[in-house]
């Protein structure tokens, strides 16, 4: 029984032997401490919070296989936007519909990672009231107010690892406290959603109480009253949308005593609330400094690469900083520069982004699925080349048409046949320098490559100009589009259009019409998350919380026709053919629980909607 209880706290909430009050189990690695000692000295509080921090996901490994980091971010290439040439990247579990509850953990870990963050948290908050104050202890750095701020930083790590856990799995275990070793885990059960939604907003509103809204000089980084704020308003727009508020898909899904664990209906005011929050935060952030980046315009291609390049800038609302990772550059740079080219956007997703007009250039796909609808009005041409060079300069001559006259967003986020990068061309048809002939295992797979987020000095060939990272988790234009969306569901557009156009203005492209209705307005607000966020690992949450999945996740994606082409104006090459098939069933709205977990508990933790054992 011992065994059984040490496994089950070394996974389910990860190492709570810390809590013990066993001689050897209450002992910590560094210098052999127990949690009283960490806690008699700020030095040794301290590095407990910053150990906390290490929790936080830093997914910048789009790209990687399972059992990798807890930098793997599998969500990004899981989805509609991008497509992986690495056979054992893990999105493809996701993507071919193989992910099952044995295998979930190694896809992504976020029940260990984030367990391990909340026992931490716990342990911190229980504890740090105990930490003695500079007449007792001549630690003259430490204050009541430096202890309450340190609390708040708890509070949102605690929060933003139950936020993580719920768009993950749903409903989940929630504790509040630290857990004995010696507790009976057969008892232990999901929350309800609702409850869980709850937990964070009451974190996040005790974060809020004790944090400024932004932290300055040596702080810049901290987890703020403003990055608390922003996760509010994204969890209660999570609330109000389709698949957590009452979707029909799990009304029923109920744990071993009956006890729903979804809403059964439908709550209209949940989409007041998140506008509510919203607003609070966009008030908060602003008046505290934070702006839309708009540092290099009129710009505005280099402008919006810089929101990821510049580090720390005004937008910036919570992240967490990597330091050295050049493996994504590498991983988003041709083969010629010796880069790997394997981060490919999908044809869906070069298809959404808006003409420099700001009007739809595809409005959806015949029966094949292939072949686009194309809005004529938009100006958008799909056959033909240009003969001159156009849109400031980041439309070379000779290109296809269809990558020419589209908006900044475009040129800044997706590098296509005959794009510049680095002073040469991406040459991605059959027998370039960067096509599919000439390479091994790695290449480009759907004749684009992402630009967006790489470091466009970083060249592989050389090994210069690499840069610190970050992995940047909400900025200010998302809480815009949160806003945008939450009252337009709550009221309709007449509110959206403030915010929708600040995004549109600050990208380059002119507002929106004028009259939408509320369908409308949704629709493009829907897009202009899609794109202005694209790759920042919102896409797979937002159409999962939507409801769309279905309809997005399950079926082909396409591409260019990478084994066909000589030069730059081969037709062949740009023919749409399909880069593999996709599967999505109702049950990947959420990730199984680790079956180990389950078993641990004796199945009084319910395996999610639509899983068994055996799936």
């Amino acid at each position: 029984m011992r065994a059984k209880i040490l496994k089950y706290a070394g996974i389910l909430f990860v190492a709570i032997w810390l809590s013990s009050c066993d001689d050897y189990l209450d002992k910590l690695p560094e210098g052999d401490m127990t949690v009283e000692e960490v806690f008699e000295n700020y030095t040794t509080a301290k590095r407990w919070l910053a150990n906390t921090y290490m929790h936080l996901p830093a997914e910048l490994n789009y790209m990687c296989g399972l059992n990798d980091t807890w930098a793997r971010n599998p969500f990004t290439a899981g989805c509609d936007e991008m497509e992986i040439a690495y056979g054992g990247a893990a999105s493809h579990y996701l993507n071919n519909g193989s992910m099952n509850s044995s295998n979930s953990y190694s896809i992504s870990p976020v029940w260990n990672e984030c367990f391990m963050g909340v026992r931490k948290a716990n342990i911190f908050l229980e504890n740090i009231d105990n930490t003695p104050l500079p007449e007792e202890s001549n630690a003259v750095e430490f204050t009541e107010a430096i202890r309450n701020q340190w609390k708040g930083e708890a509070y949102l790590l605690r929060a933003f690892a139950y936020y993580q856990l719920v768009r993950t799995y749903g409903p989940v275990p929630i504790t509040d406290h630290v857990l004995p070793t010696s507790g009976d885990y057969t008892t232990v059960k999901r929350n309800t959603l609702e409850e869980c939604i709850q937990f964070i907003v009451d974190d996040c509103d005790r974060a809020i109480s004790l944090l400024p809204v932004r932290f300055t000089g040596e702080n810049v980084g901290r987890a703020s009253g403003g990055a608390a704020r922003a996760l509010k308003s994204r969890i209660l727009l999570y609330a109000a949308s389709p698949v957590y508020n009452g979707h029909a898909h799990f009304t029923d899904f109920v744990d071993n005593d009956g006890a729903h664990l979804f809403p059964t209906s439908y709550d209209a005011t949940k989409w007041s609330k998140a506008a509510a929050a919203s607003l609070e935060c966009i008030t908060a952030l602003e008046n505290a400094g934070h702006k839309l980046y708009n540092a290099k315009l009129p710009d505005y291609v280099n402008n919006y690469r810089g929101i990821h390049q510049e580090l720390y800038n005004d937008e910036w609302i919570f992240w967490r900083n990597v330091e050295w990772y050049n493996h994504l550059d590498n991983c988003g740079t041709i083969l010629s520069l010796k880069g790997f080219s394997i981060l490919n956007p999908t044809q869906e997703m070069v298809d959404a982004y808006q003409m420099a007009n700001g009007l739809v250039p595809i409005t959806g796909y015949k029966n094949d699925g292939l072949t686009p609808v194309i809005n004529t009005v938009s100006g958008y041409e799909e056959e033909g080349y240009t003969s001159a060079e156009g849109d400031n300069g980041w439309s070379p001559i000779g290109i296809r048409k269809m990558y020419a006259n589209r908006e900044p967003r475009f040129y800044a986020s997706i590098n296509f046949a005959g794009q510049r990068w680095l002073g040469t061309t991406c040459d991605f048809w059959y027998t370039g320098k960067d096509g599919r002939r000439g390479a091994g295992s790695d290449y480009c797979k759907t004749g684009y490559l992402i630009a967006k987020v790489i470091n466009p000095d970083a060249n592989p060939s050389t090994g210069a100009g690499y840069t610190r990272k970050a992995w940047l988790y909400m900025r200010l234009a998302e809480i815009y589009l949160n806003y945008a969306e939450a009252i337009n569901e709550a009221e309709g557009p007449a509110k959206a259009y403030l915010y929708v156009n600040k995004v549109r203005s600050r990208a380059g492209i002119p507002d929106l019409a004028t009259g939408l209705s509320k369908d409308q307005m949704r629709e493009a607000i829907h897009r202009e998350r899609r794109i202005e966020l694209a790759f920042e690992g919102q896409r797979y949450w937002d159409v999962r919380r939507w409801g769309t999945a279905e309809d997005t996740e399950n079926k082909p994606i396409h591409c260019m026709n990478i084994m066909a082409g000589t030069s730059l104006q081969d037709n062949a090459f740009y023919e749409r053919v399909k880069c593999e098939d996709r599967v999505f069933e109702t049950k990947h709205y959420w990730f199984p629980i680790p079956q180990s977990e389950i078993d641990i508990t004796q199945r009084s933790l319910v395996q999610g909607p639509g899983w068994t054992e055996d799936e």
